[in-house]
């Protein structure tokens, strides 16, 4: 396996390629919150005259996008490179931000949110082959861990922007999300270079046919079946919970007796959590193992999820939203880590590009399961109950997680 090597160019090259994609995925954190925060004035738009399950479906729209962005990044960064899949993911995102700020009819808005989940479903495993590639050896789980954290920064400031133009209506909060566009995409296309362990690989595999046939036979063959089936299972339930409860946890917390500015607040608490989470969760995966600390994440965020049930006050409140953020979307983010160190160089985006396509149904699933909560005026505890299920599950399948250890499987090519 080729790996950058060391000195301060070396070092330097690193430090720009992994802020490069915490950049890049700020723009994700930004898109996964700003739906949740833009409802209550998507709610409020009477020519619209959107009802719950509508609000639901328009949630699920962008994560049919994703689910394809995802599956469809895979391969193209495996085959084509890292580097223009990446780029074409924020552009594409922009380009459906601005469909939904000017957005005339629901459907126009839905359209819109296609083609923001496009882009942002290329985004997150594009950058985790980037990250499991340029990270030095031994400090995998916390560097994924500080660029994913990007994630809870752009949810911070997706709930930020919330608060702050409450009074200027949801286009002005899916206007900002142009900003990539203008800002980003030219510093990528300035500074971000291809991974040279994808370069290498490739030019082996092109030598030895090793990659003849394509990374999906790989990923459900006798050697990487098992391992793909739990990590899509652990990404379903996952992203049930993550979508859900992203879309729905403001007017949950509202209809719990908190007043408005307090639920944005709590979106904003909840993102505060991923980014403190993300370095502490990630240290403790490279020193105890991912396994173990993906379980007791989920387990976390399932008990967080059931303490809310009890309505607490404010003050508690605040504090067990930043524990689910800090134990649910962690867990995710060394779930997408753990994919990237399971399979080979040249199969691994597609690996979590797959694993995160399959997890998408679980999101596309999440914001319509939260609005039937809602919708049939089922006791507001059973809102945080039925999140906290799928994250106790999620953490009873990482059980059949199989042990990475200390052999780097990127250094095989194909099956054993």
């Amino acid at each position: 396996m080729a790996r950058l090597g060391s000195g301060p160019a070396v070092g330097r090259r690193r430090r720009v390629t992994l802020a490069l994609c915490w950049a890049v995925l700020i723009v994700e954190g930004y898109d996964i919150v700003v739906y949740g925060a833009a409802v209550p004035a998507l709610l409020g738009v009477d020519a619209w005259g959107l009802s719950d399950r509508e609000i639901g479906l328009l949630g699920s729209v962008a994560l049919v996008g994703m689910l394809f962005g995802a599956v469809l990044a895979g391969p193209f960064a495996d085959s084509r490179g890292r580097r223009p899949v990446l780029v074409g993911g924020v552009v594409v995102f922009s380009l459906g931000m601005v469909l939904c700020a000017a957005a005339p009819t629901p459907f126009v808005f839905g359209v819109g949110r296609l083609v923001v989940g496009l882009g942002t479903g290329v985004l997150l495993p594009t950058a985790a082959a980037f990250v499991a590639e340029f990270a030095p050896p031994g400090r995998r789980n916390l560097y994924q861990g500080v660029v994913f954290g990007g994630i809870g920064v752009g949810g911070a400031l997706s709930a930020l922007s919330a608060i702050l133009l409450a009074d200027s209506g949801f286009r002005a909060m899916f206007l900002v999300g142009v900003l990539p566009a203008v800002v980003l995409v030219p510093v990528l296309l300035r500074r971000l270079p291809e991974s040279e362990e994808f370069l290498v690989a490739r030019g082996g595999a092109a030598g030895r046919g090793s990659t003849r046939g394509g990374s999906w036979p790989l990923l459900l063959s006798r050697g990487y079946a098992a391992r793909t089936l739990v990590f899509w299972a652990t990404t379903f339930l996952s992203l049930l919970v993550l979508f859900g409860a992203y879309t729905w946890l403001p007017l949950l917390m509202n209809r719990a007796g908190y007043d408005l500015g307090s639920s944005l607040g709590f979106l904003l608490v909840l993102n505060v959590g991923v980014v403190a989470g993300s370095l502490m969760s990630s240290r403790l995966a490279d020193r105890y193992g991912g396994r173990r600390v993906i379980f007791g994440s989920f387990g976390s965020a399932s008990a967080a999820f059931a303490l809310l049930a009890q309505g607490p006050p404010t003050l508690a409140g605040y504090a067990l939203v930043a524990v689910v953020g800090a134990g649910a979307v962690n867990a995710q983010f060394l779930v997408n880590a753990y994919v990237a160190a399971s399979y080979p160089t040249l199969h691994r985006g597609t690996a979590v590009g797959a694993a995160l396509g399959v997890g998408r149904l679980g999101g596309v699933l999440g914001p319509v399961y939260g609005g039937w909560l809602l919708a049939e005026r089922l006791p507001m505890a059973a809102g945080f109950y039925g999140f906290a299920l799928p994250a106790l599950l999620a953490g009873a399948v990482v059980a059949g997680f199989p042990p990475v250890g200390r052999v780097d499987v990127s250094v095989r090519q194909g099956p054993t």
